[in-house]
Formats: structure tokens, C-alpha cells, sequence
């Protein structure tokens, strides 16, 4: 598996709008290069997200760790530095913005206890980002082989539900299985200075398989 255009999992920081006269829209990826070998490894998985700052031109400046799972945070923090987004906007106007990007490293193998108490329930993250509260792990499917990664897009409403999904990378083995569970997800809705807002998502789930 090589992910070379969209490759991991982010979580948008912006709303639909941030007023009843602005149009806010988010950041979106042009481009996210890494070597996709780093996350096929034979250990335990799990959740790592950081939260990236971007100018208003798109650019990465800077990037802290939110939530880390060894080594993949230190990886996901590595390759997000150069990654390369279209700016968020306020209505015409480009704006800096941040996003957190989240990777969820489904662990080896076709059957795993789940934990009883995972991390990401405990974990603190900016309000104006939505932060899952409800993970539902996808199946490894009966008809794939080997290991395999999905990126999806997906919107979250102000109450934090996922209202619909679509898939970035090319058609493969593991879309149903990841489409589904990203479905079921449950989120703490981001904020803005009036409440909870809308919000844009994307989701890249890796699956490492028994075979090579």
C-alpha cells in the first residue's frame, strides 16, 4: 500500500459558517506524501492525532501533538509538516486556520479485544476542532488480503453525528468495512463563539492483515 496524494486522517477545524453574513470554508488537502510502510507494523494500535496550524496561504507552521500512540504519532506528526492545503476562507478573504489530523491505526490481525477504557475518551482537544467521543472499529473484511488504508470526508453536524461520508482514495478492498464504522462515529461538536457548528472531517483507517 503507498498513499501519495491523500493519505491520513483530518479533522477540519472550521465550521460551515461562523455567522449569519460570512461564509466560513474550511481547509482542504492538495497534497500528503509518506511512506505508508511506517504504519504497516506488526504492534499494537490505536489513535494519534496532532493538530496542525496553517497561514492563509495553506501552509503547515506548525504542528503539536494531541494524542500520541507510539510510533505512529511521531511519524504522523513527521509527514504532516509537509503536507500542503488549500487556505480556509472567510468569505473571499483567505484565513490561517488549524486542523487536527487524526490517524486510526486499526491493530494487526482479523480479531481484537477492544480497550475497555481508550484513550481518546480522556483526551483534551481544542474546543474549535470536533474530537470523537464514540469509535466504532472497522471489521477486517473476509474478501481482503494483506494491509490497506481508506481515506473518507465527513461532515459532522452541530450535534455531532455523522451526516455523510465520501471516500478520497481509489476503490479497494476495505471501503465498506471503513465507510461503515466511520458511520457510527460520534463526536463532540466544535465550537465557535456562538456554540456548537457543523464541521468537516477526514478519516484515513489503516488495516493491517496476516498476510503480507
Amino acid at each position: 500500500m503507498r498513499f501519495t496524494t491523500f493519505v491520513l486522517m483530518f479533522l477540519a477545524t472550521t465550521a460551515a459558517t461562523t455567522g449569519a453574513e460570512t461564509k466560513r470554508t474550511p481547509p482542504s488537502l492538495l497534497e500528503a506524501r509518506l511512506e505508508s510502510s511506517r504504519w504497516n507494523l506488526a504492534m499494537a494500535g490505536g489513535i494519534a492525532a496532532c493538530e496542525a496550524a496553517l497561514d492563509d496561504k495553506g501552509a503547515v507552521t506548525s504542528v503539536a501533538m494531541v494524542q500520541d500512540v507510539p510510533p505512529h504519532g511521531a511519524a504522523l506528526a513527521e509527514a504532516v509538516r509537509s503536507w500542503r492545503f488549500e487556505p480556509a476562507r472567510e468569505g473571499a478573504r483567505s484565513v490561517p486556520s488549524r486542523v487536527l489530523v487524526l490517524g486510526f491505526f486499526r491493530p494487526p490481525g482479523i480479531n481484537f479485544p477492544a480497550p475497555a477504557s481508550p484513550r481518546y475518551k480522556t483526551t483534551t482537544a481544542p474546543d474549535e476542532i470536533p474530537w470523537p467521543t464514540s469509535v466504532a472499529v472497522p471489521p477486517y473484511p473476509p474478501n481482503a488480503l494483506g494491509s490497506g488504508g481508506v481515506l473518507l470526508e465527513a461532515d459532522v453536524s452541530e450535534t455531532g453525528s455523522v451526516v455523510g461520508t465520501r471516500r478520497l482514495t481509489p476503490a479497494g478492498a476495505f471501503d465498506s468495512a471503513a465507510e461503515q464504522a466511520l458511520k457510527a462515529w460520534r463526536f463532540r461538536p466544535a465550537k465557535d463563539g456562538a456554540g456548537e457548528v457543523a464541521s468537516r472531517v477526514f478519516v484515513v483507517l489503516t488495516f493491517v492483515g496476516t498476510t503480507p
